[in-house]
């Protein structure tokens, strides 16, 4: 069993996140459509297929984050579609029977895939494909009202909707389907946050207010401990000090991925670990990662380098703008609230419900805290 998984979480490695879920589950239940949102790494995607599991309703995980063009966002929906048709209608012949009855007024050409029907456009370059989406969407709500049952889409990676849509026409397309559909629910999620608030948030935009928004944060210690617990129950016959998970706990500043990373470090071990082990593995992982880590900060302006080092060496911001605050980073009043603009877009920086700032990603803050100490 891998308590630790750094991508999906699945079965017993799900961690916490009750109330989240049983907010989602009720929308589903009724057919509200759902938007996720976080920072990266926090567990969106585990959230979301956690509840279509619980739900046991029909569902299709659509990422979309290679689509590139509006077209390869409508194929990645029919794909979804196809999919969902084949939970439908589970018998070969009868899925194909309904899948051509389904789509043949409309330009799609239908064929046999594995347990579900694989769709595409029978023009290479379809000038309609706003209508088609629309039509094909309107249909399968449709047939789940027709057979008595919930529908349901995840459109992972979302943000790429807004990227690659003209005068935002599938966003448009979309919401109209949610607003009326009743057998067909939604669930959007996606990496970049700004993005996403963006589509969602903006009075200009078709999404706004549509959704349930709900929004993670980072796990409460008091839940990761039982997590822990068993899962070192399970490795070495028993429970560690409290103070071995604090430590874990602190370093990694509770953020999901990189609790789960460390964690899994340190269970390879045939030892249990102790305190200097902890650290140990850290700095290891800090010290694998530079490389990384370097090259990504390289590609920042001075000013946004200037400031995350700032925020490093102090541990989090409560006021950027003192005249102390602007000698010490040796940046205008303006060049500071431009350079931390564009951190919390970009989910370098966020800002916490006190109004501090604090480096969102743990392993970049303790890089950048490795140098300020060896003075670089």
């Amino acid at each position: 069993m891998n308590y630790f998984p750094t991508y999906l979480a699945m079965g017993l490695s799900f961690c916490n996140r009750k109330e989240e879920l049983k907010r989602v589950i009720k929308d589903i239940e009724d057919g509200a459509p759902i938007l996720l949102i976080s920072p990266r790494r926090y567990g969106k995607t585990s959230l979301a297929v956690r509840a279509l599991e619980k739900t046991k309703l029909p569902y299709a995980h659509v990422d979309l984050y290679k689509a590139f063009s509006e077209e390869d966002v409508a194929r990645f929906i029919l794909t979804g579609v196809g999919f969902l048709l084949g939970q439908l209608e589970t018998t070969p012949k009868k899925l194909l029977g309904l899948a051509g009855d389904f789509f043949s007024r409309l330009n799609i050409q239908v064929g046999y895939h594995g347990t579900s029907v694989a769709l595409s456009f029978k023009d290479k370059n379809p000038q309609n494909l706003t209508e088609i989406l629309l039509a094909t969407l309107e249909k399968l709500n449709e047939l789940a009202l027709e057979k008595n049952k919930k529908v349901i889409l995840f459109l992972d990676e979302f943000q790429m909707v807004g990227e690659v849509s003209i005068e935002h026409a599938i966003e448009a397309v979309l919401r109209e389907v949610a607003q009326k559909s009743q057998g067909l629910v939604f669930i959007f999620s996606g990496s970049n946050r700004h993005l996403m608030e963006q589509m969602f948030n903006d009075k200009k935009r078709p999404f706004y207010k549509m959704c349930d928004q709900i929004s993670l944060e980072r796990i409460a210690e008091q839940e990761y401990l039982p997590q822990i617990q068993k899962a070192a129950v399970e490795k070495w016959g028993q429970e560690l000090e409290s103070g071995l998970i604090s430590k874990i706990l602190m370093l990694t500043e509770r953020h999901p991925y990189y609790v789960n990373k460390l964690c899994s470090m340190l269970w390879q071990n045939e030892i249990s670990p102790t305190e200097k082990s902890i650290e140990t593995t850290w700095i290891g992982l800090i010290l694998e990662n530079k490389s990384i880590t370097e090259r990504e900060l390289s590609l920042l302006p001075l000013s946004q380098r200037k400031l995350l080092l700032f925020i490093a060496e102090q541990g989090k911001m409560e006021n950027a703008f003192t005249r102390e605050s602007m000698e010490g980073m040796n940046l205008s009043q303006g060049g500071v609230q431009n350079a931390l603009k564009n951190l919390l877009k970009s989910d370098y920086v966020y800002k916490d419900k006190k109004g501090h700032y604090y480096i969102l990603d743990p392993l970049l803050k303790s890089t950048l805290s490795m140098e300020l100490a060896l003075g670089g």
